[in-house]
């Protein structure tokens, strides 16, 4: 199993999202796809110290072909399915530290007629800075 994507230190952290070669959803983040770190990215950053601190993260929306594509997301932390909100070209939610991984819902759906939806599921952590004990510093 690959080592999830380490993102360190940003805020907002935004995923792309595109069509594969297989003309699957997969997100982006930069030249990185999760596909090659199995659909999980792993960031920190300082603010996550306080556990009143928040990282927002965004799902941009894609055009591909001619299509556009818009993507929204749910997650369930486990009191139930939450919608995450949308700005004007992206899904986005508001996320404090994690203790744990939290898997993402992401749907998109084509503007051609008729529409095409895709799914992918990913997987996300946000922690504080050097949260990880057997970490070496840098």
């Amino acid at each position: 199993m690959p080592d999830p994507l380490c993102i360190s230190e940003e805020d907002p952290i935004n995923f792309d999202g595109s069509l594969d070669t297989n003309s699957d959803l997969q997100l982006l983040h930069g030249s990185d796809s999760l596909a090659d770190y199995d659909q999980t990215a792993h960031a920190e950053h300082e603010d996550l110290h306080e556990s009143t601190g928040i990282v927002r993260v965004k799902i941009v929306d894609f055009t591909s072909g001619g299509t556009t594509w818009t993507l929204d997301a749910t997650h369930d932390p486990g009191s139930g399915s939450i919608s995450w909100s949308r700005g004007t070209d992206h899904a986005y939610y508001d996320f404090g530290p994690m203790t744990a991984e939290q898997e993402v819902d992401v749907t998109g759906v084509s503007d051609a007629s008729p529409p095409v939806t895709k799914t992918r599921r990913i997987r996300i952590k946000l922690s504080p800075t050097d949260a990880q004990p057997d970490r070496p510093r840098a």
